[in-house]
């Protein structure tokens, strides 16, 4: 059975997300792709110190996407975004 997690943002994240959406396109749609994805795959990214992990999801430069690059932990029941990096695509 597939374990699907709660997305939650720190309030500097939702503001971080807010403040790209003025320099990119489709930032919703990259953000909620790695939500998608980390909901359901945790471990795939990068393990840092004690209970934080960084997950990069590219983005495509000529599309204005940006790339997304997550700081998270998670548990059981949850994925919580500590901090959120928008850059451009490649």
């Amino acid at each position: 059975m597939e374990i699907i997690r709660t997305v939650v943002h720190d309030r500097e994240v939702t503001q971080d997300i807010a403040a790209a959406e003025r320099s990119y396109r489709l930032v919703e749609g990259a953000v909620m792709s790695v939500e998608w994805y980390l909901s359901r795959n945790p471990n795939d990214g990068v393990h840092r110190r004690g209970k934080f992990w960084v997950y990069t999801h590219q983005g495509k430069k000529i599309h204005r996407v940006p790339e997304v690059s997550v700081l998270y932990s998670f548990t059981d029941d949850e994925v919580v975004f500590h901090a959120i990096l928008f850059r451009p695509g490649t």
